[in-house]
C-alpha cells in the first residue's frame, strides 16, 4: 500500500509527536507530510518552509504561523504555548532563511535576551566564558570589516596585542579577544 498524502508507512504505530513534550508544547502532531527536495509550501507571513511539515493539532498552544498552500492549509507551523513559568515555541516545519531568523529575533524579544554584540551581515562573533575569562571569537565570512567593540584591557590572542577598546580585523579576517572577567 503507498503512503498517502506523504503519509509515513507505520507512523500509526508511533506515539503523537512531540511526546514526553505534548503538553509544555501544547500540540500534538499525528501526521508527517514530507517534502521532495526542492519543493516548500507557503507559510502565513509571507515566508516559505521546506523539508518536512506536520499535521498540529493545538492544545492549548497559539498558532504564529500556518501552511497557506497544500494538503495542510491553514494548519499550524509555528506555535507558541505559555508553560509553567516559561514559553515553549514548536516549528512544525523548516522555515526558509529569512523566517527563521525573524522568528528567533521573536522568541529572542520577547524573552527579553538582547545581544552581547551586534555584527554587520557576514561576520560571526560568539563568547565563550571560562571561570578567569571570557574568549570573543570575530569571524568575517563575507568580507564586510568592521569595528567590534571589546573590553579596553583585552589582547587579541592570535597577535599577542593589547586592544584599546576595539578590535577591527579586516575583511575575511579573524580576531580572537581574552577579556578577562571581573573579579
Amino acid at each position: 500500500m503507498a503512503p498517502s498524502h506523504g503519509r509515513l508507512p507505520g507512523l500509526s504505530r508511533i506515539r503523537p509527536y512531540p511526546g514526553a513534550f505534548r503538553a509544555a508544547a501544547g500540540v500534538r502532531s499525528d501526521e508527517l507530510f514530507p517534502l521532495r527536495p526542492g519543493e516548500t509550501v507557503a507559510l502565513t507571513g509571507g515566508g516559505t518552509a521546506s523539508l518536512w511539515s506536520e499535521r498540529l493539532r493545538l492544545e492549548g498552544a497559539e498558532a504564529v504561523a500556518a501552511y497557506t498552500e497544500g494538503p495542510l492549509t491553514g494548519v499550524p507551523a509555528v506555535t507558541r504555548h505559555a508553560y509553567g513559568e516559561g514559553t515553549t515555541w514548536y516549528r512544525a516545519t523548516r522555515p526558509d532563511p529569512v523566517t527563521l531568523a525573524a522568528l528567533l529575533t521573536r522568541i529572542r524579544t520577547e524573552a527579553g535576551v538582547e545581544p552581547v554584540r551586534t555584527a554587520p551581515d557576514g561576520v560571526k562573533v560568539v563568547r565563550r566564558r571560562s571561570p578567569s575569562a571570557d574568549y570573543l571569537f570575530r569571524i568575517d565570512h563575507g568580507g564586510a570589516g568592521g569595528e567590534v567593540t571589546v573590553a579596553a584591557d583585552a589582547v587579541e590572542l592570535l597577535t599577542g596585542r593589547p586592544t584599546p577598546g576595539a578590535v577591527t580585523p579586516g575583511p575575511g579576517e579573524i580576531a580572537m579577544v581574552r577579556e578577562p572577567r571581573p573579579s
